[in-house]
C-alpha cells in the first residue's frame, strides 16, 4: 500500500508539472538497438573517453592554484579535435550562476601559454552555452586549441571583476597521450557497434533493481522497464550520454557496497520515493530534462554520503547536458 500510494503522489505530480507540457509519444514496448559502446581511461588528472562516434578527454573539478580565494568550481573538456569547453559553477552560498556571468562584462577569461603570454583575453561569457540551473558551459576560443596541440602545459584564468583569479595550470603532454588513446579506442569501438558486440556491463540498473528488491518490486516492474528505456533510447543517444552511462556503472555498484547494513534498506526506500519513481515517471511522459536531473542529482548524493573519494567525478554533470564528448 505504501509503495502504490507513493507512486500515484509521485504520478500526480509529475502530470500535474507536465500540464503546460508537450508530453511526447508512448516509446513502443518493442524496442530492439545496438547497445552503446564506450571506454574510460584515466591519464594522470585527465581521463581519455571513447564511445564509437566521439573521442575525448576531461577533468571533473580542476584543482584551482588559489582554492582559498576561489569561489568557483570548473571542469574542462577537451576534444580530439582540440576544440574545448569549459564548464563553470559556483559555491551555491556565494556565487549565483549563470545570471551574473552573463550580465557582468568585467567578467574575464584568459588562457594563457606556457611563458604566460596571453592568447585569449575577453568577456568570461563571449561564448556560453548550455545555461543550466546554476552553471554554465564556456566554449573557448580557437585560439586556446594550439595551446593544448602544441604546448607543454597551459593556463586558464577566469576573473570575476576585482576579484583575485581563479587559475588552473593543465598539463597538455599527458592531454594528448589520453586524446592519442581516446581516438584509437574510438575506432576500436565503432567496429564493435557495427559488429553488434557491445555489451553493458553485468548488473544493468544497480541501484533501481535494489530500490525495487527492497520495496517488493519484481524484475520487470514499471520503474526498471521505464529507466532501461530511457537510458537505452534517450540517454544513450545524446552527446555525453555514454559517458554518463559509463559512469554510473562505475559509482553504483561502490555506493551499494558502502551502504551499511542497519541503513540499506530506509536509505533505498529514501532514494526510491525521491528519485526513482518520480524519474520512471518523467522519462516515461517525456520529461527528458527532469529525468536526468533527477538521475544527477541522486548520483552525486549517494557518491557523497558513502563513497566521498569518488564524489568529484559525479560532481558538474548536471550543468553540462550537451558536452563535447
Amino acid at each position: 500500500m505504501i509503495v502504490l500510494n507513493t507512486r500515484r503522489r509521485a504520478l500526480g505530480l509529475l502530470l500535474a508539472a507536465a500540464g503546460g507540457l508537450r508530453v511526447f509519444s508512448s516509446v513502443p514496448r518493442a524496442f530492439a538497438a545496438k547497445t552503446d559502446c564506450f571506454d574510460s581511461k584515466a591519464f594522470g588528472a585527465w581521463k581519455g573517453q571513447a564511445t564509437d562516434s566521439q573521442a575525448g578527454a576531461r577533468i571533473n573539478q580542476v584543482k584551482f592554484e588559489n582554492p582559498d580565494s576561489c569561489d568557483l568550481r570548473a571542469d574542462v573538456q577537451v576534444a580530439a579535435s582540440f576544440d574545448s569547453k569549459l564548464v563553470v559553477y559556483g559555491d551555491r552560498d556565494k556565487i549565483k550562476l549563470p545570471k551574473k556571468f552573463l550580465i557582468d562584462p568585467a567578467n574575464r577569461l584568459i588562457v594563457r601559454a606556457e611563458d604566460g603570454k596571453e592568447a585569449v583575453n575577453e568577456p568570461l561569457c563571449g561564448n556560453c552555452t548550455d545555461i543550466f540551473d546554476n552553471k554554465v558551459s564556456i566554449v573557448l576560443p580557437l585560439a586556446a586549441s594550439p595551446l593544448f596541440r602544441e604546448g607543454a602545459s597551459v593556463e586558464i584564468a577566469v576573473k570575476l571583476g576585482d576579484k583575485e583569479e581563479c587559475r588552473v595550470k593543465l598539463d597538455c603532454e599527458t592531454l594528448r597521450k589520453a586524446l592519442t588513446w581516446a581516438e584509437q579506442r574510438q575506432g576500436e569501438l565503432a567496429q564493435q557497434f557495427a559488429d553488434e558486440k557491445c555489451t553493458p556491463p553485468e548488473g544493468g540498473c544497480f541501484i533501481t533493481t535494489a530500490c525495487c528488491e527492497v520495496l517488493g518490486l519484481d524484475e520487470d516492474c514499471f520503474e526498471l522497464r521505464a529507466l532501461r528505456r530511457y537510458r537505452d533510447r534517450v540517454l544513450a543517444s545524446r552527446p555525453g550520454g555514454r559517458a554518463a552511462i559509463a559512469l554510473y556503472y562505475e559509482l553504483a555498484p561502490l555506493i551499494l557496497r558502502a551502504l551499511p547494513d542497519a541503513a540499506r534498506a530506509p536509505r533505498l526506500r529514501s532514494v526510491y520515493a525521491r528519485f526513482i519513481l518520480p524519474s520512471a515517471v518523467a522519462a516515461r511522459f517525456g520529461l527528458k530534462a527532469l529525468a536526468y536531473r533527477l538521475y544527477v542529482r541522486m548520483l552525486e548524493e549517494l557518491a557523497r554520503d558513502f563513497t566521498p573519494e569518488h564524489a568529484e567525478k559525479t560532481s558538474g554533470r548536471e550543468s553540462d547536458p550537451r558536452p563535447l564528448l
